[in-house]
């Protein structure tokens, strides 16, 4: 095994264990009507930076995602860059 080689494509060391940074993407299929709600529970610690994309031909859809957070810290969501007020 030739450590240098390995060694450019090792981004985290953890003590005993490497590992590699990288955008983990779950993509799904959602129906999306008007009133479309979906909870999202971890079970696991949730990322701390997340980014939901909803791709659609239809401009109209939306839906709400709420998601359960295992701590009370101060969260905010960005819409298109901008900051979206508490609902």
């Amino acid at each position: 095994m030739n450590n240098k080689i390995n060694s450019y494509m090792d981004h985290v060391w953890d003590g005993f264990y490497t590992g590699q940074t990288r955008l983990s993407r779950f993509p799904i299929i959602v129906y999306a009507p008007t009133d479309a709600l979906y909870d999202i529970v971890y079970t696991g610690t949730p990322a701390k930076k997340q980014k939901y994309t909803l791709f659609s031909q239809d401009n109209t859809l939306s839906m709400v995602i709420r998601i359960a957070y295992p701590g009370a810290e101060s969260r905010q969501i960005l819409k298109d860059g901008k900051r979206v007020d508490m609902n």
